[in-house]
């Protein structure tokens, strides 16, 4: 255990976690407020002895900490940061620790992790490649390398300590997961299914690996696992219903709808399409500008949650669209695809109906 060194460092008062005080002390810059955080790091130090010093300036809090040997910060401290989210707590007694413990695996895995999530990636290949150094059987550490190398876009380096955590530990789905991402992005689909099949499985509730798992389906036969695809996918999306995520779903969604419509058509253009689209352009010619914006929010609003225009079962009301109209799901997407074209020139309506949309127009007599 090497001889520990000094630890100083500032948190902004208006960054501190108000939930790690009492209520009465929850006025920042207040008398309370200044006692009770520097109650609070004092006892985060204590079962590293030394001396704590806290002082307040410019709307900082400014901590110092000259240690004493052979004893080293609380691990439920540093833990309970940790699972908070409290990143600006935890590196400092982490990198304390490892002062102490220079070998202590999971304060190597804890900071590491910290960095990786911080893109300090030098760093956390650094901290986690120790980490397996000493414990080569540390699955998650083994999967922690793995990621930080693939945000450091090396795949090349992310594969052995992927592979590693398979081995080690065959259900672990994060492994497979982040295993299944690294072999898709190498275009070694068909190595990629099994792994991302068994992280479904294990973790059937993950919409990121349904997400993946599905497009990795697509990727390797689609035509055979359209079925088993979108309903992955509806899965994902039913898991994630808002968010970053959920778009790129329903842009997947979108995407397998055209693939299994034009299959259907046998590669020839949809012409039931082309007498929506027709009927659409018609319909957003006969509006005033403000009524055409209203039918296109209104049918915009109805894409975002999902058409199946492969099923004709599916009907939907548009109260701005011919007085109510009810209509079939394509049809919908027809009205939502010429309201795009119109009044949204330049944006990508995200459905193939480009040919039909030119048929369309010829035989309306308008320019393409």
């Amino acid at each position: 255990m090497s001889d520990p060194q000094p630890i100083r460092f500032s948190v902004p008062e208006a960054e501190f976690d108000l939930a790690m005080l009492p209520e009465a002390a929850r006025e920042r810059g207040s008398q309370a407020f200044r006692e009770a955080v520097t109650t609070y790091y004092k006892d985060a130090y204590r079962e590293a002895g030394g001396r704590v010093d806290v002082s307040f300036a410019d709307g900082a809090i400014e901590v110092n900490w000259e240690p004493q040997s052979g004893q080293v910060p609380a691990s439920a401290t540093i833990t309970a940061h940790l699972e908070a989210g409290r990143y600006d707590e935890a590196i400092p007694l982490l990198r304390t620790r490892l002062q102490l413990e220079p070998d202590h695996v999971e304060s190597l895995y804890n900071l590491g992790m910290v960095c990786s999530d911080r893109m300090e990636l030098k760093e956390a290949r650094e901290l986690l490649g120790r980490a397996v150094e000493l414990d080569p059987s540390h699955v998650n550490a083994q999967v922690a390398l793995g990621i930080a190398a693939l945000r450091d876009r090396d795949t090349a380096a992310a594969r052995a300590p992927l592979e590693k955590a398979v081995v080690l530990e065959p259900r672990n789905p994060f492994a497979r997961r982040t295993l299944g991402q690294l072999l898709l992005m190498e275009d070694e689909t068909a190595a990629a299914l099994p792994h991302l099949r068994a992280a479904a499985e294990v973790a059937a509730d993950d919409p990121i690996n349904l997400f993946t798992y599905a497009q990795a389906l697509l990727a390797s036969d689609g035509d055979s696992h359209v079925a088993e695809a979108d309903a992955l996918f509806k899965h994902a999306l039913r898991l994630a219903p808002v968010g970053e995520l959920a778009e790129r779903i329903k842009n997947q969604q979108r995407k397998l709808a055209d693939r299994v419509m034009r299959v259907n058509a046998q590669g020839m253009p949809r012409m039931d399409a082309v007498e929506y689209l027709i009927s659409a352009l018609q319909a957003y010619r006969e509006l005033a500008p403000e009524g055409q914006k209203q039918l296109l929010a209104e049918v915009v609003a109805l894409s975002q949650r999902g058409l199946a225009i492969n099923d004709p079962s599916q009907k939907h009301t548009l109260s701005h669209y011919r007085d109510g109209s009810t209509v079939s799901a394509l049809e919908a997407a027809c009205v939502y695809y010429a309201g795009v074209k119109l009044l949204l020139p330049g944006q990508d309506p995200g459905l193939d109906l480009g040919r039909e949309y030119a048929l369309a127009q010829g035989m309306l007599g308008e320019k393409s």
